[in-house]
């Protein structure tokens, strides 16, 4: 008898095959967290000009899903947001991203470096491939702005995702985990507004268009 055609033959083929349905996961699962690690902080204006549009918004529901694409099985996560503003570009409506990742019962996938939202979140988002890359924000971490109030004054400002301050547009060029340079040579400075913030992106936008012409 043919090995290939021996009931031992089968269970190889069988065992062979679920180690490669389970490499095909694990590749899924390990190739976000390589990215992730790769990003290269954008300049302000390759921020703005490489998102498909750009929003301030609030999270209104956080919702984790499975995916099944032939023999991968994902968790992802659909944060539906309220626009509060449009800033540049068409959004959709509903606004809903969708992210590789998020946690269903004991089971839980985590993608190093992508944000974590959560309902009652306000941010600047600058989204791109929104269902076709695993987090739908232009360079990951660094497309999207945290809105905070001071608890002194109650001013609203800018942030980024590792929640520092944000001094300067020109900030969004720097590793996440840099200090920003204008705090440390003017004491007094204050963090952008949200509102200094959105104009200045509507600079950008508008100056890019007009050389494109």
């Amino acid at each position: 008898m043919n090995p290939k055609h021996s009931p031992a033959g089968f269970a190889l083929i069988r065992l062979f095959s679920g180690m490669l349905a389970a490499c095909a996961i694990t590749l899924a699962l390990v190739a976000p967290r390589l990215s992730a690690t790769t990003v290269v902080p954008p300049s302000f204006d390759q921020l703005v000009s490489q998102a498909d549009y750009i929003v301030r918004a609030t999270v209104k529901s956080v919702t984790a899903e499975w995916r099944t694409d032939g023999v991968n099985k994902q968790i992802i996560t659909k944060v539906e947001v309220a626009v509060n503003e449009v800033i540049a570009g068409t959004p959709p409506q509903p606004t809903v991203l969708e992210m590789l990742g998020g946690k269903i019962g004991t089971e839980e996938l985590r993608v190093e470096g992508a944000p974590q939202f959560k309902v009652g979140d306000e941010d600047i988002l600058f989204v791109h491939g929104n269902g076709l890359q695993f987090t739908p924000l232009v360079a990951m971490m660094h497309g999207r702005y945290h809105v905070f109030h001071d608890a002194n004054t109650g001013r609203a400002y800018v942030a980024r995702e590792s929640k520092a301050p944000l001094y300067s547009e020109t900030e969004t060029a720097l590793p996440m985990d840099a200090t920003s340079l204008r705090k440390e040579s003017q004491p007094g400075a204050l963090p952008l507004s949200p509102e200094d913030f959105i104009s200045r992106i509507k600079t950008s936008r508008t100056k890019k268009s007009a050389t494109r012409k």
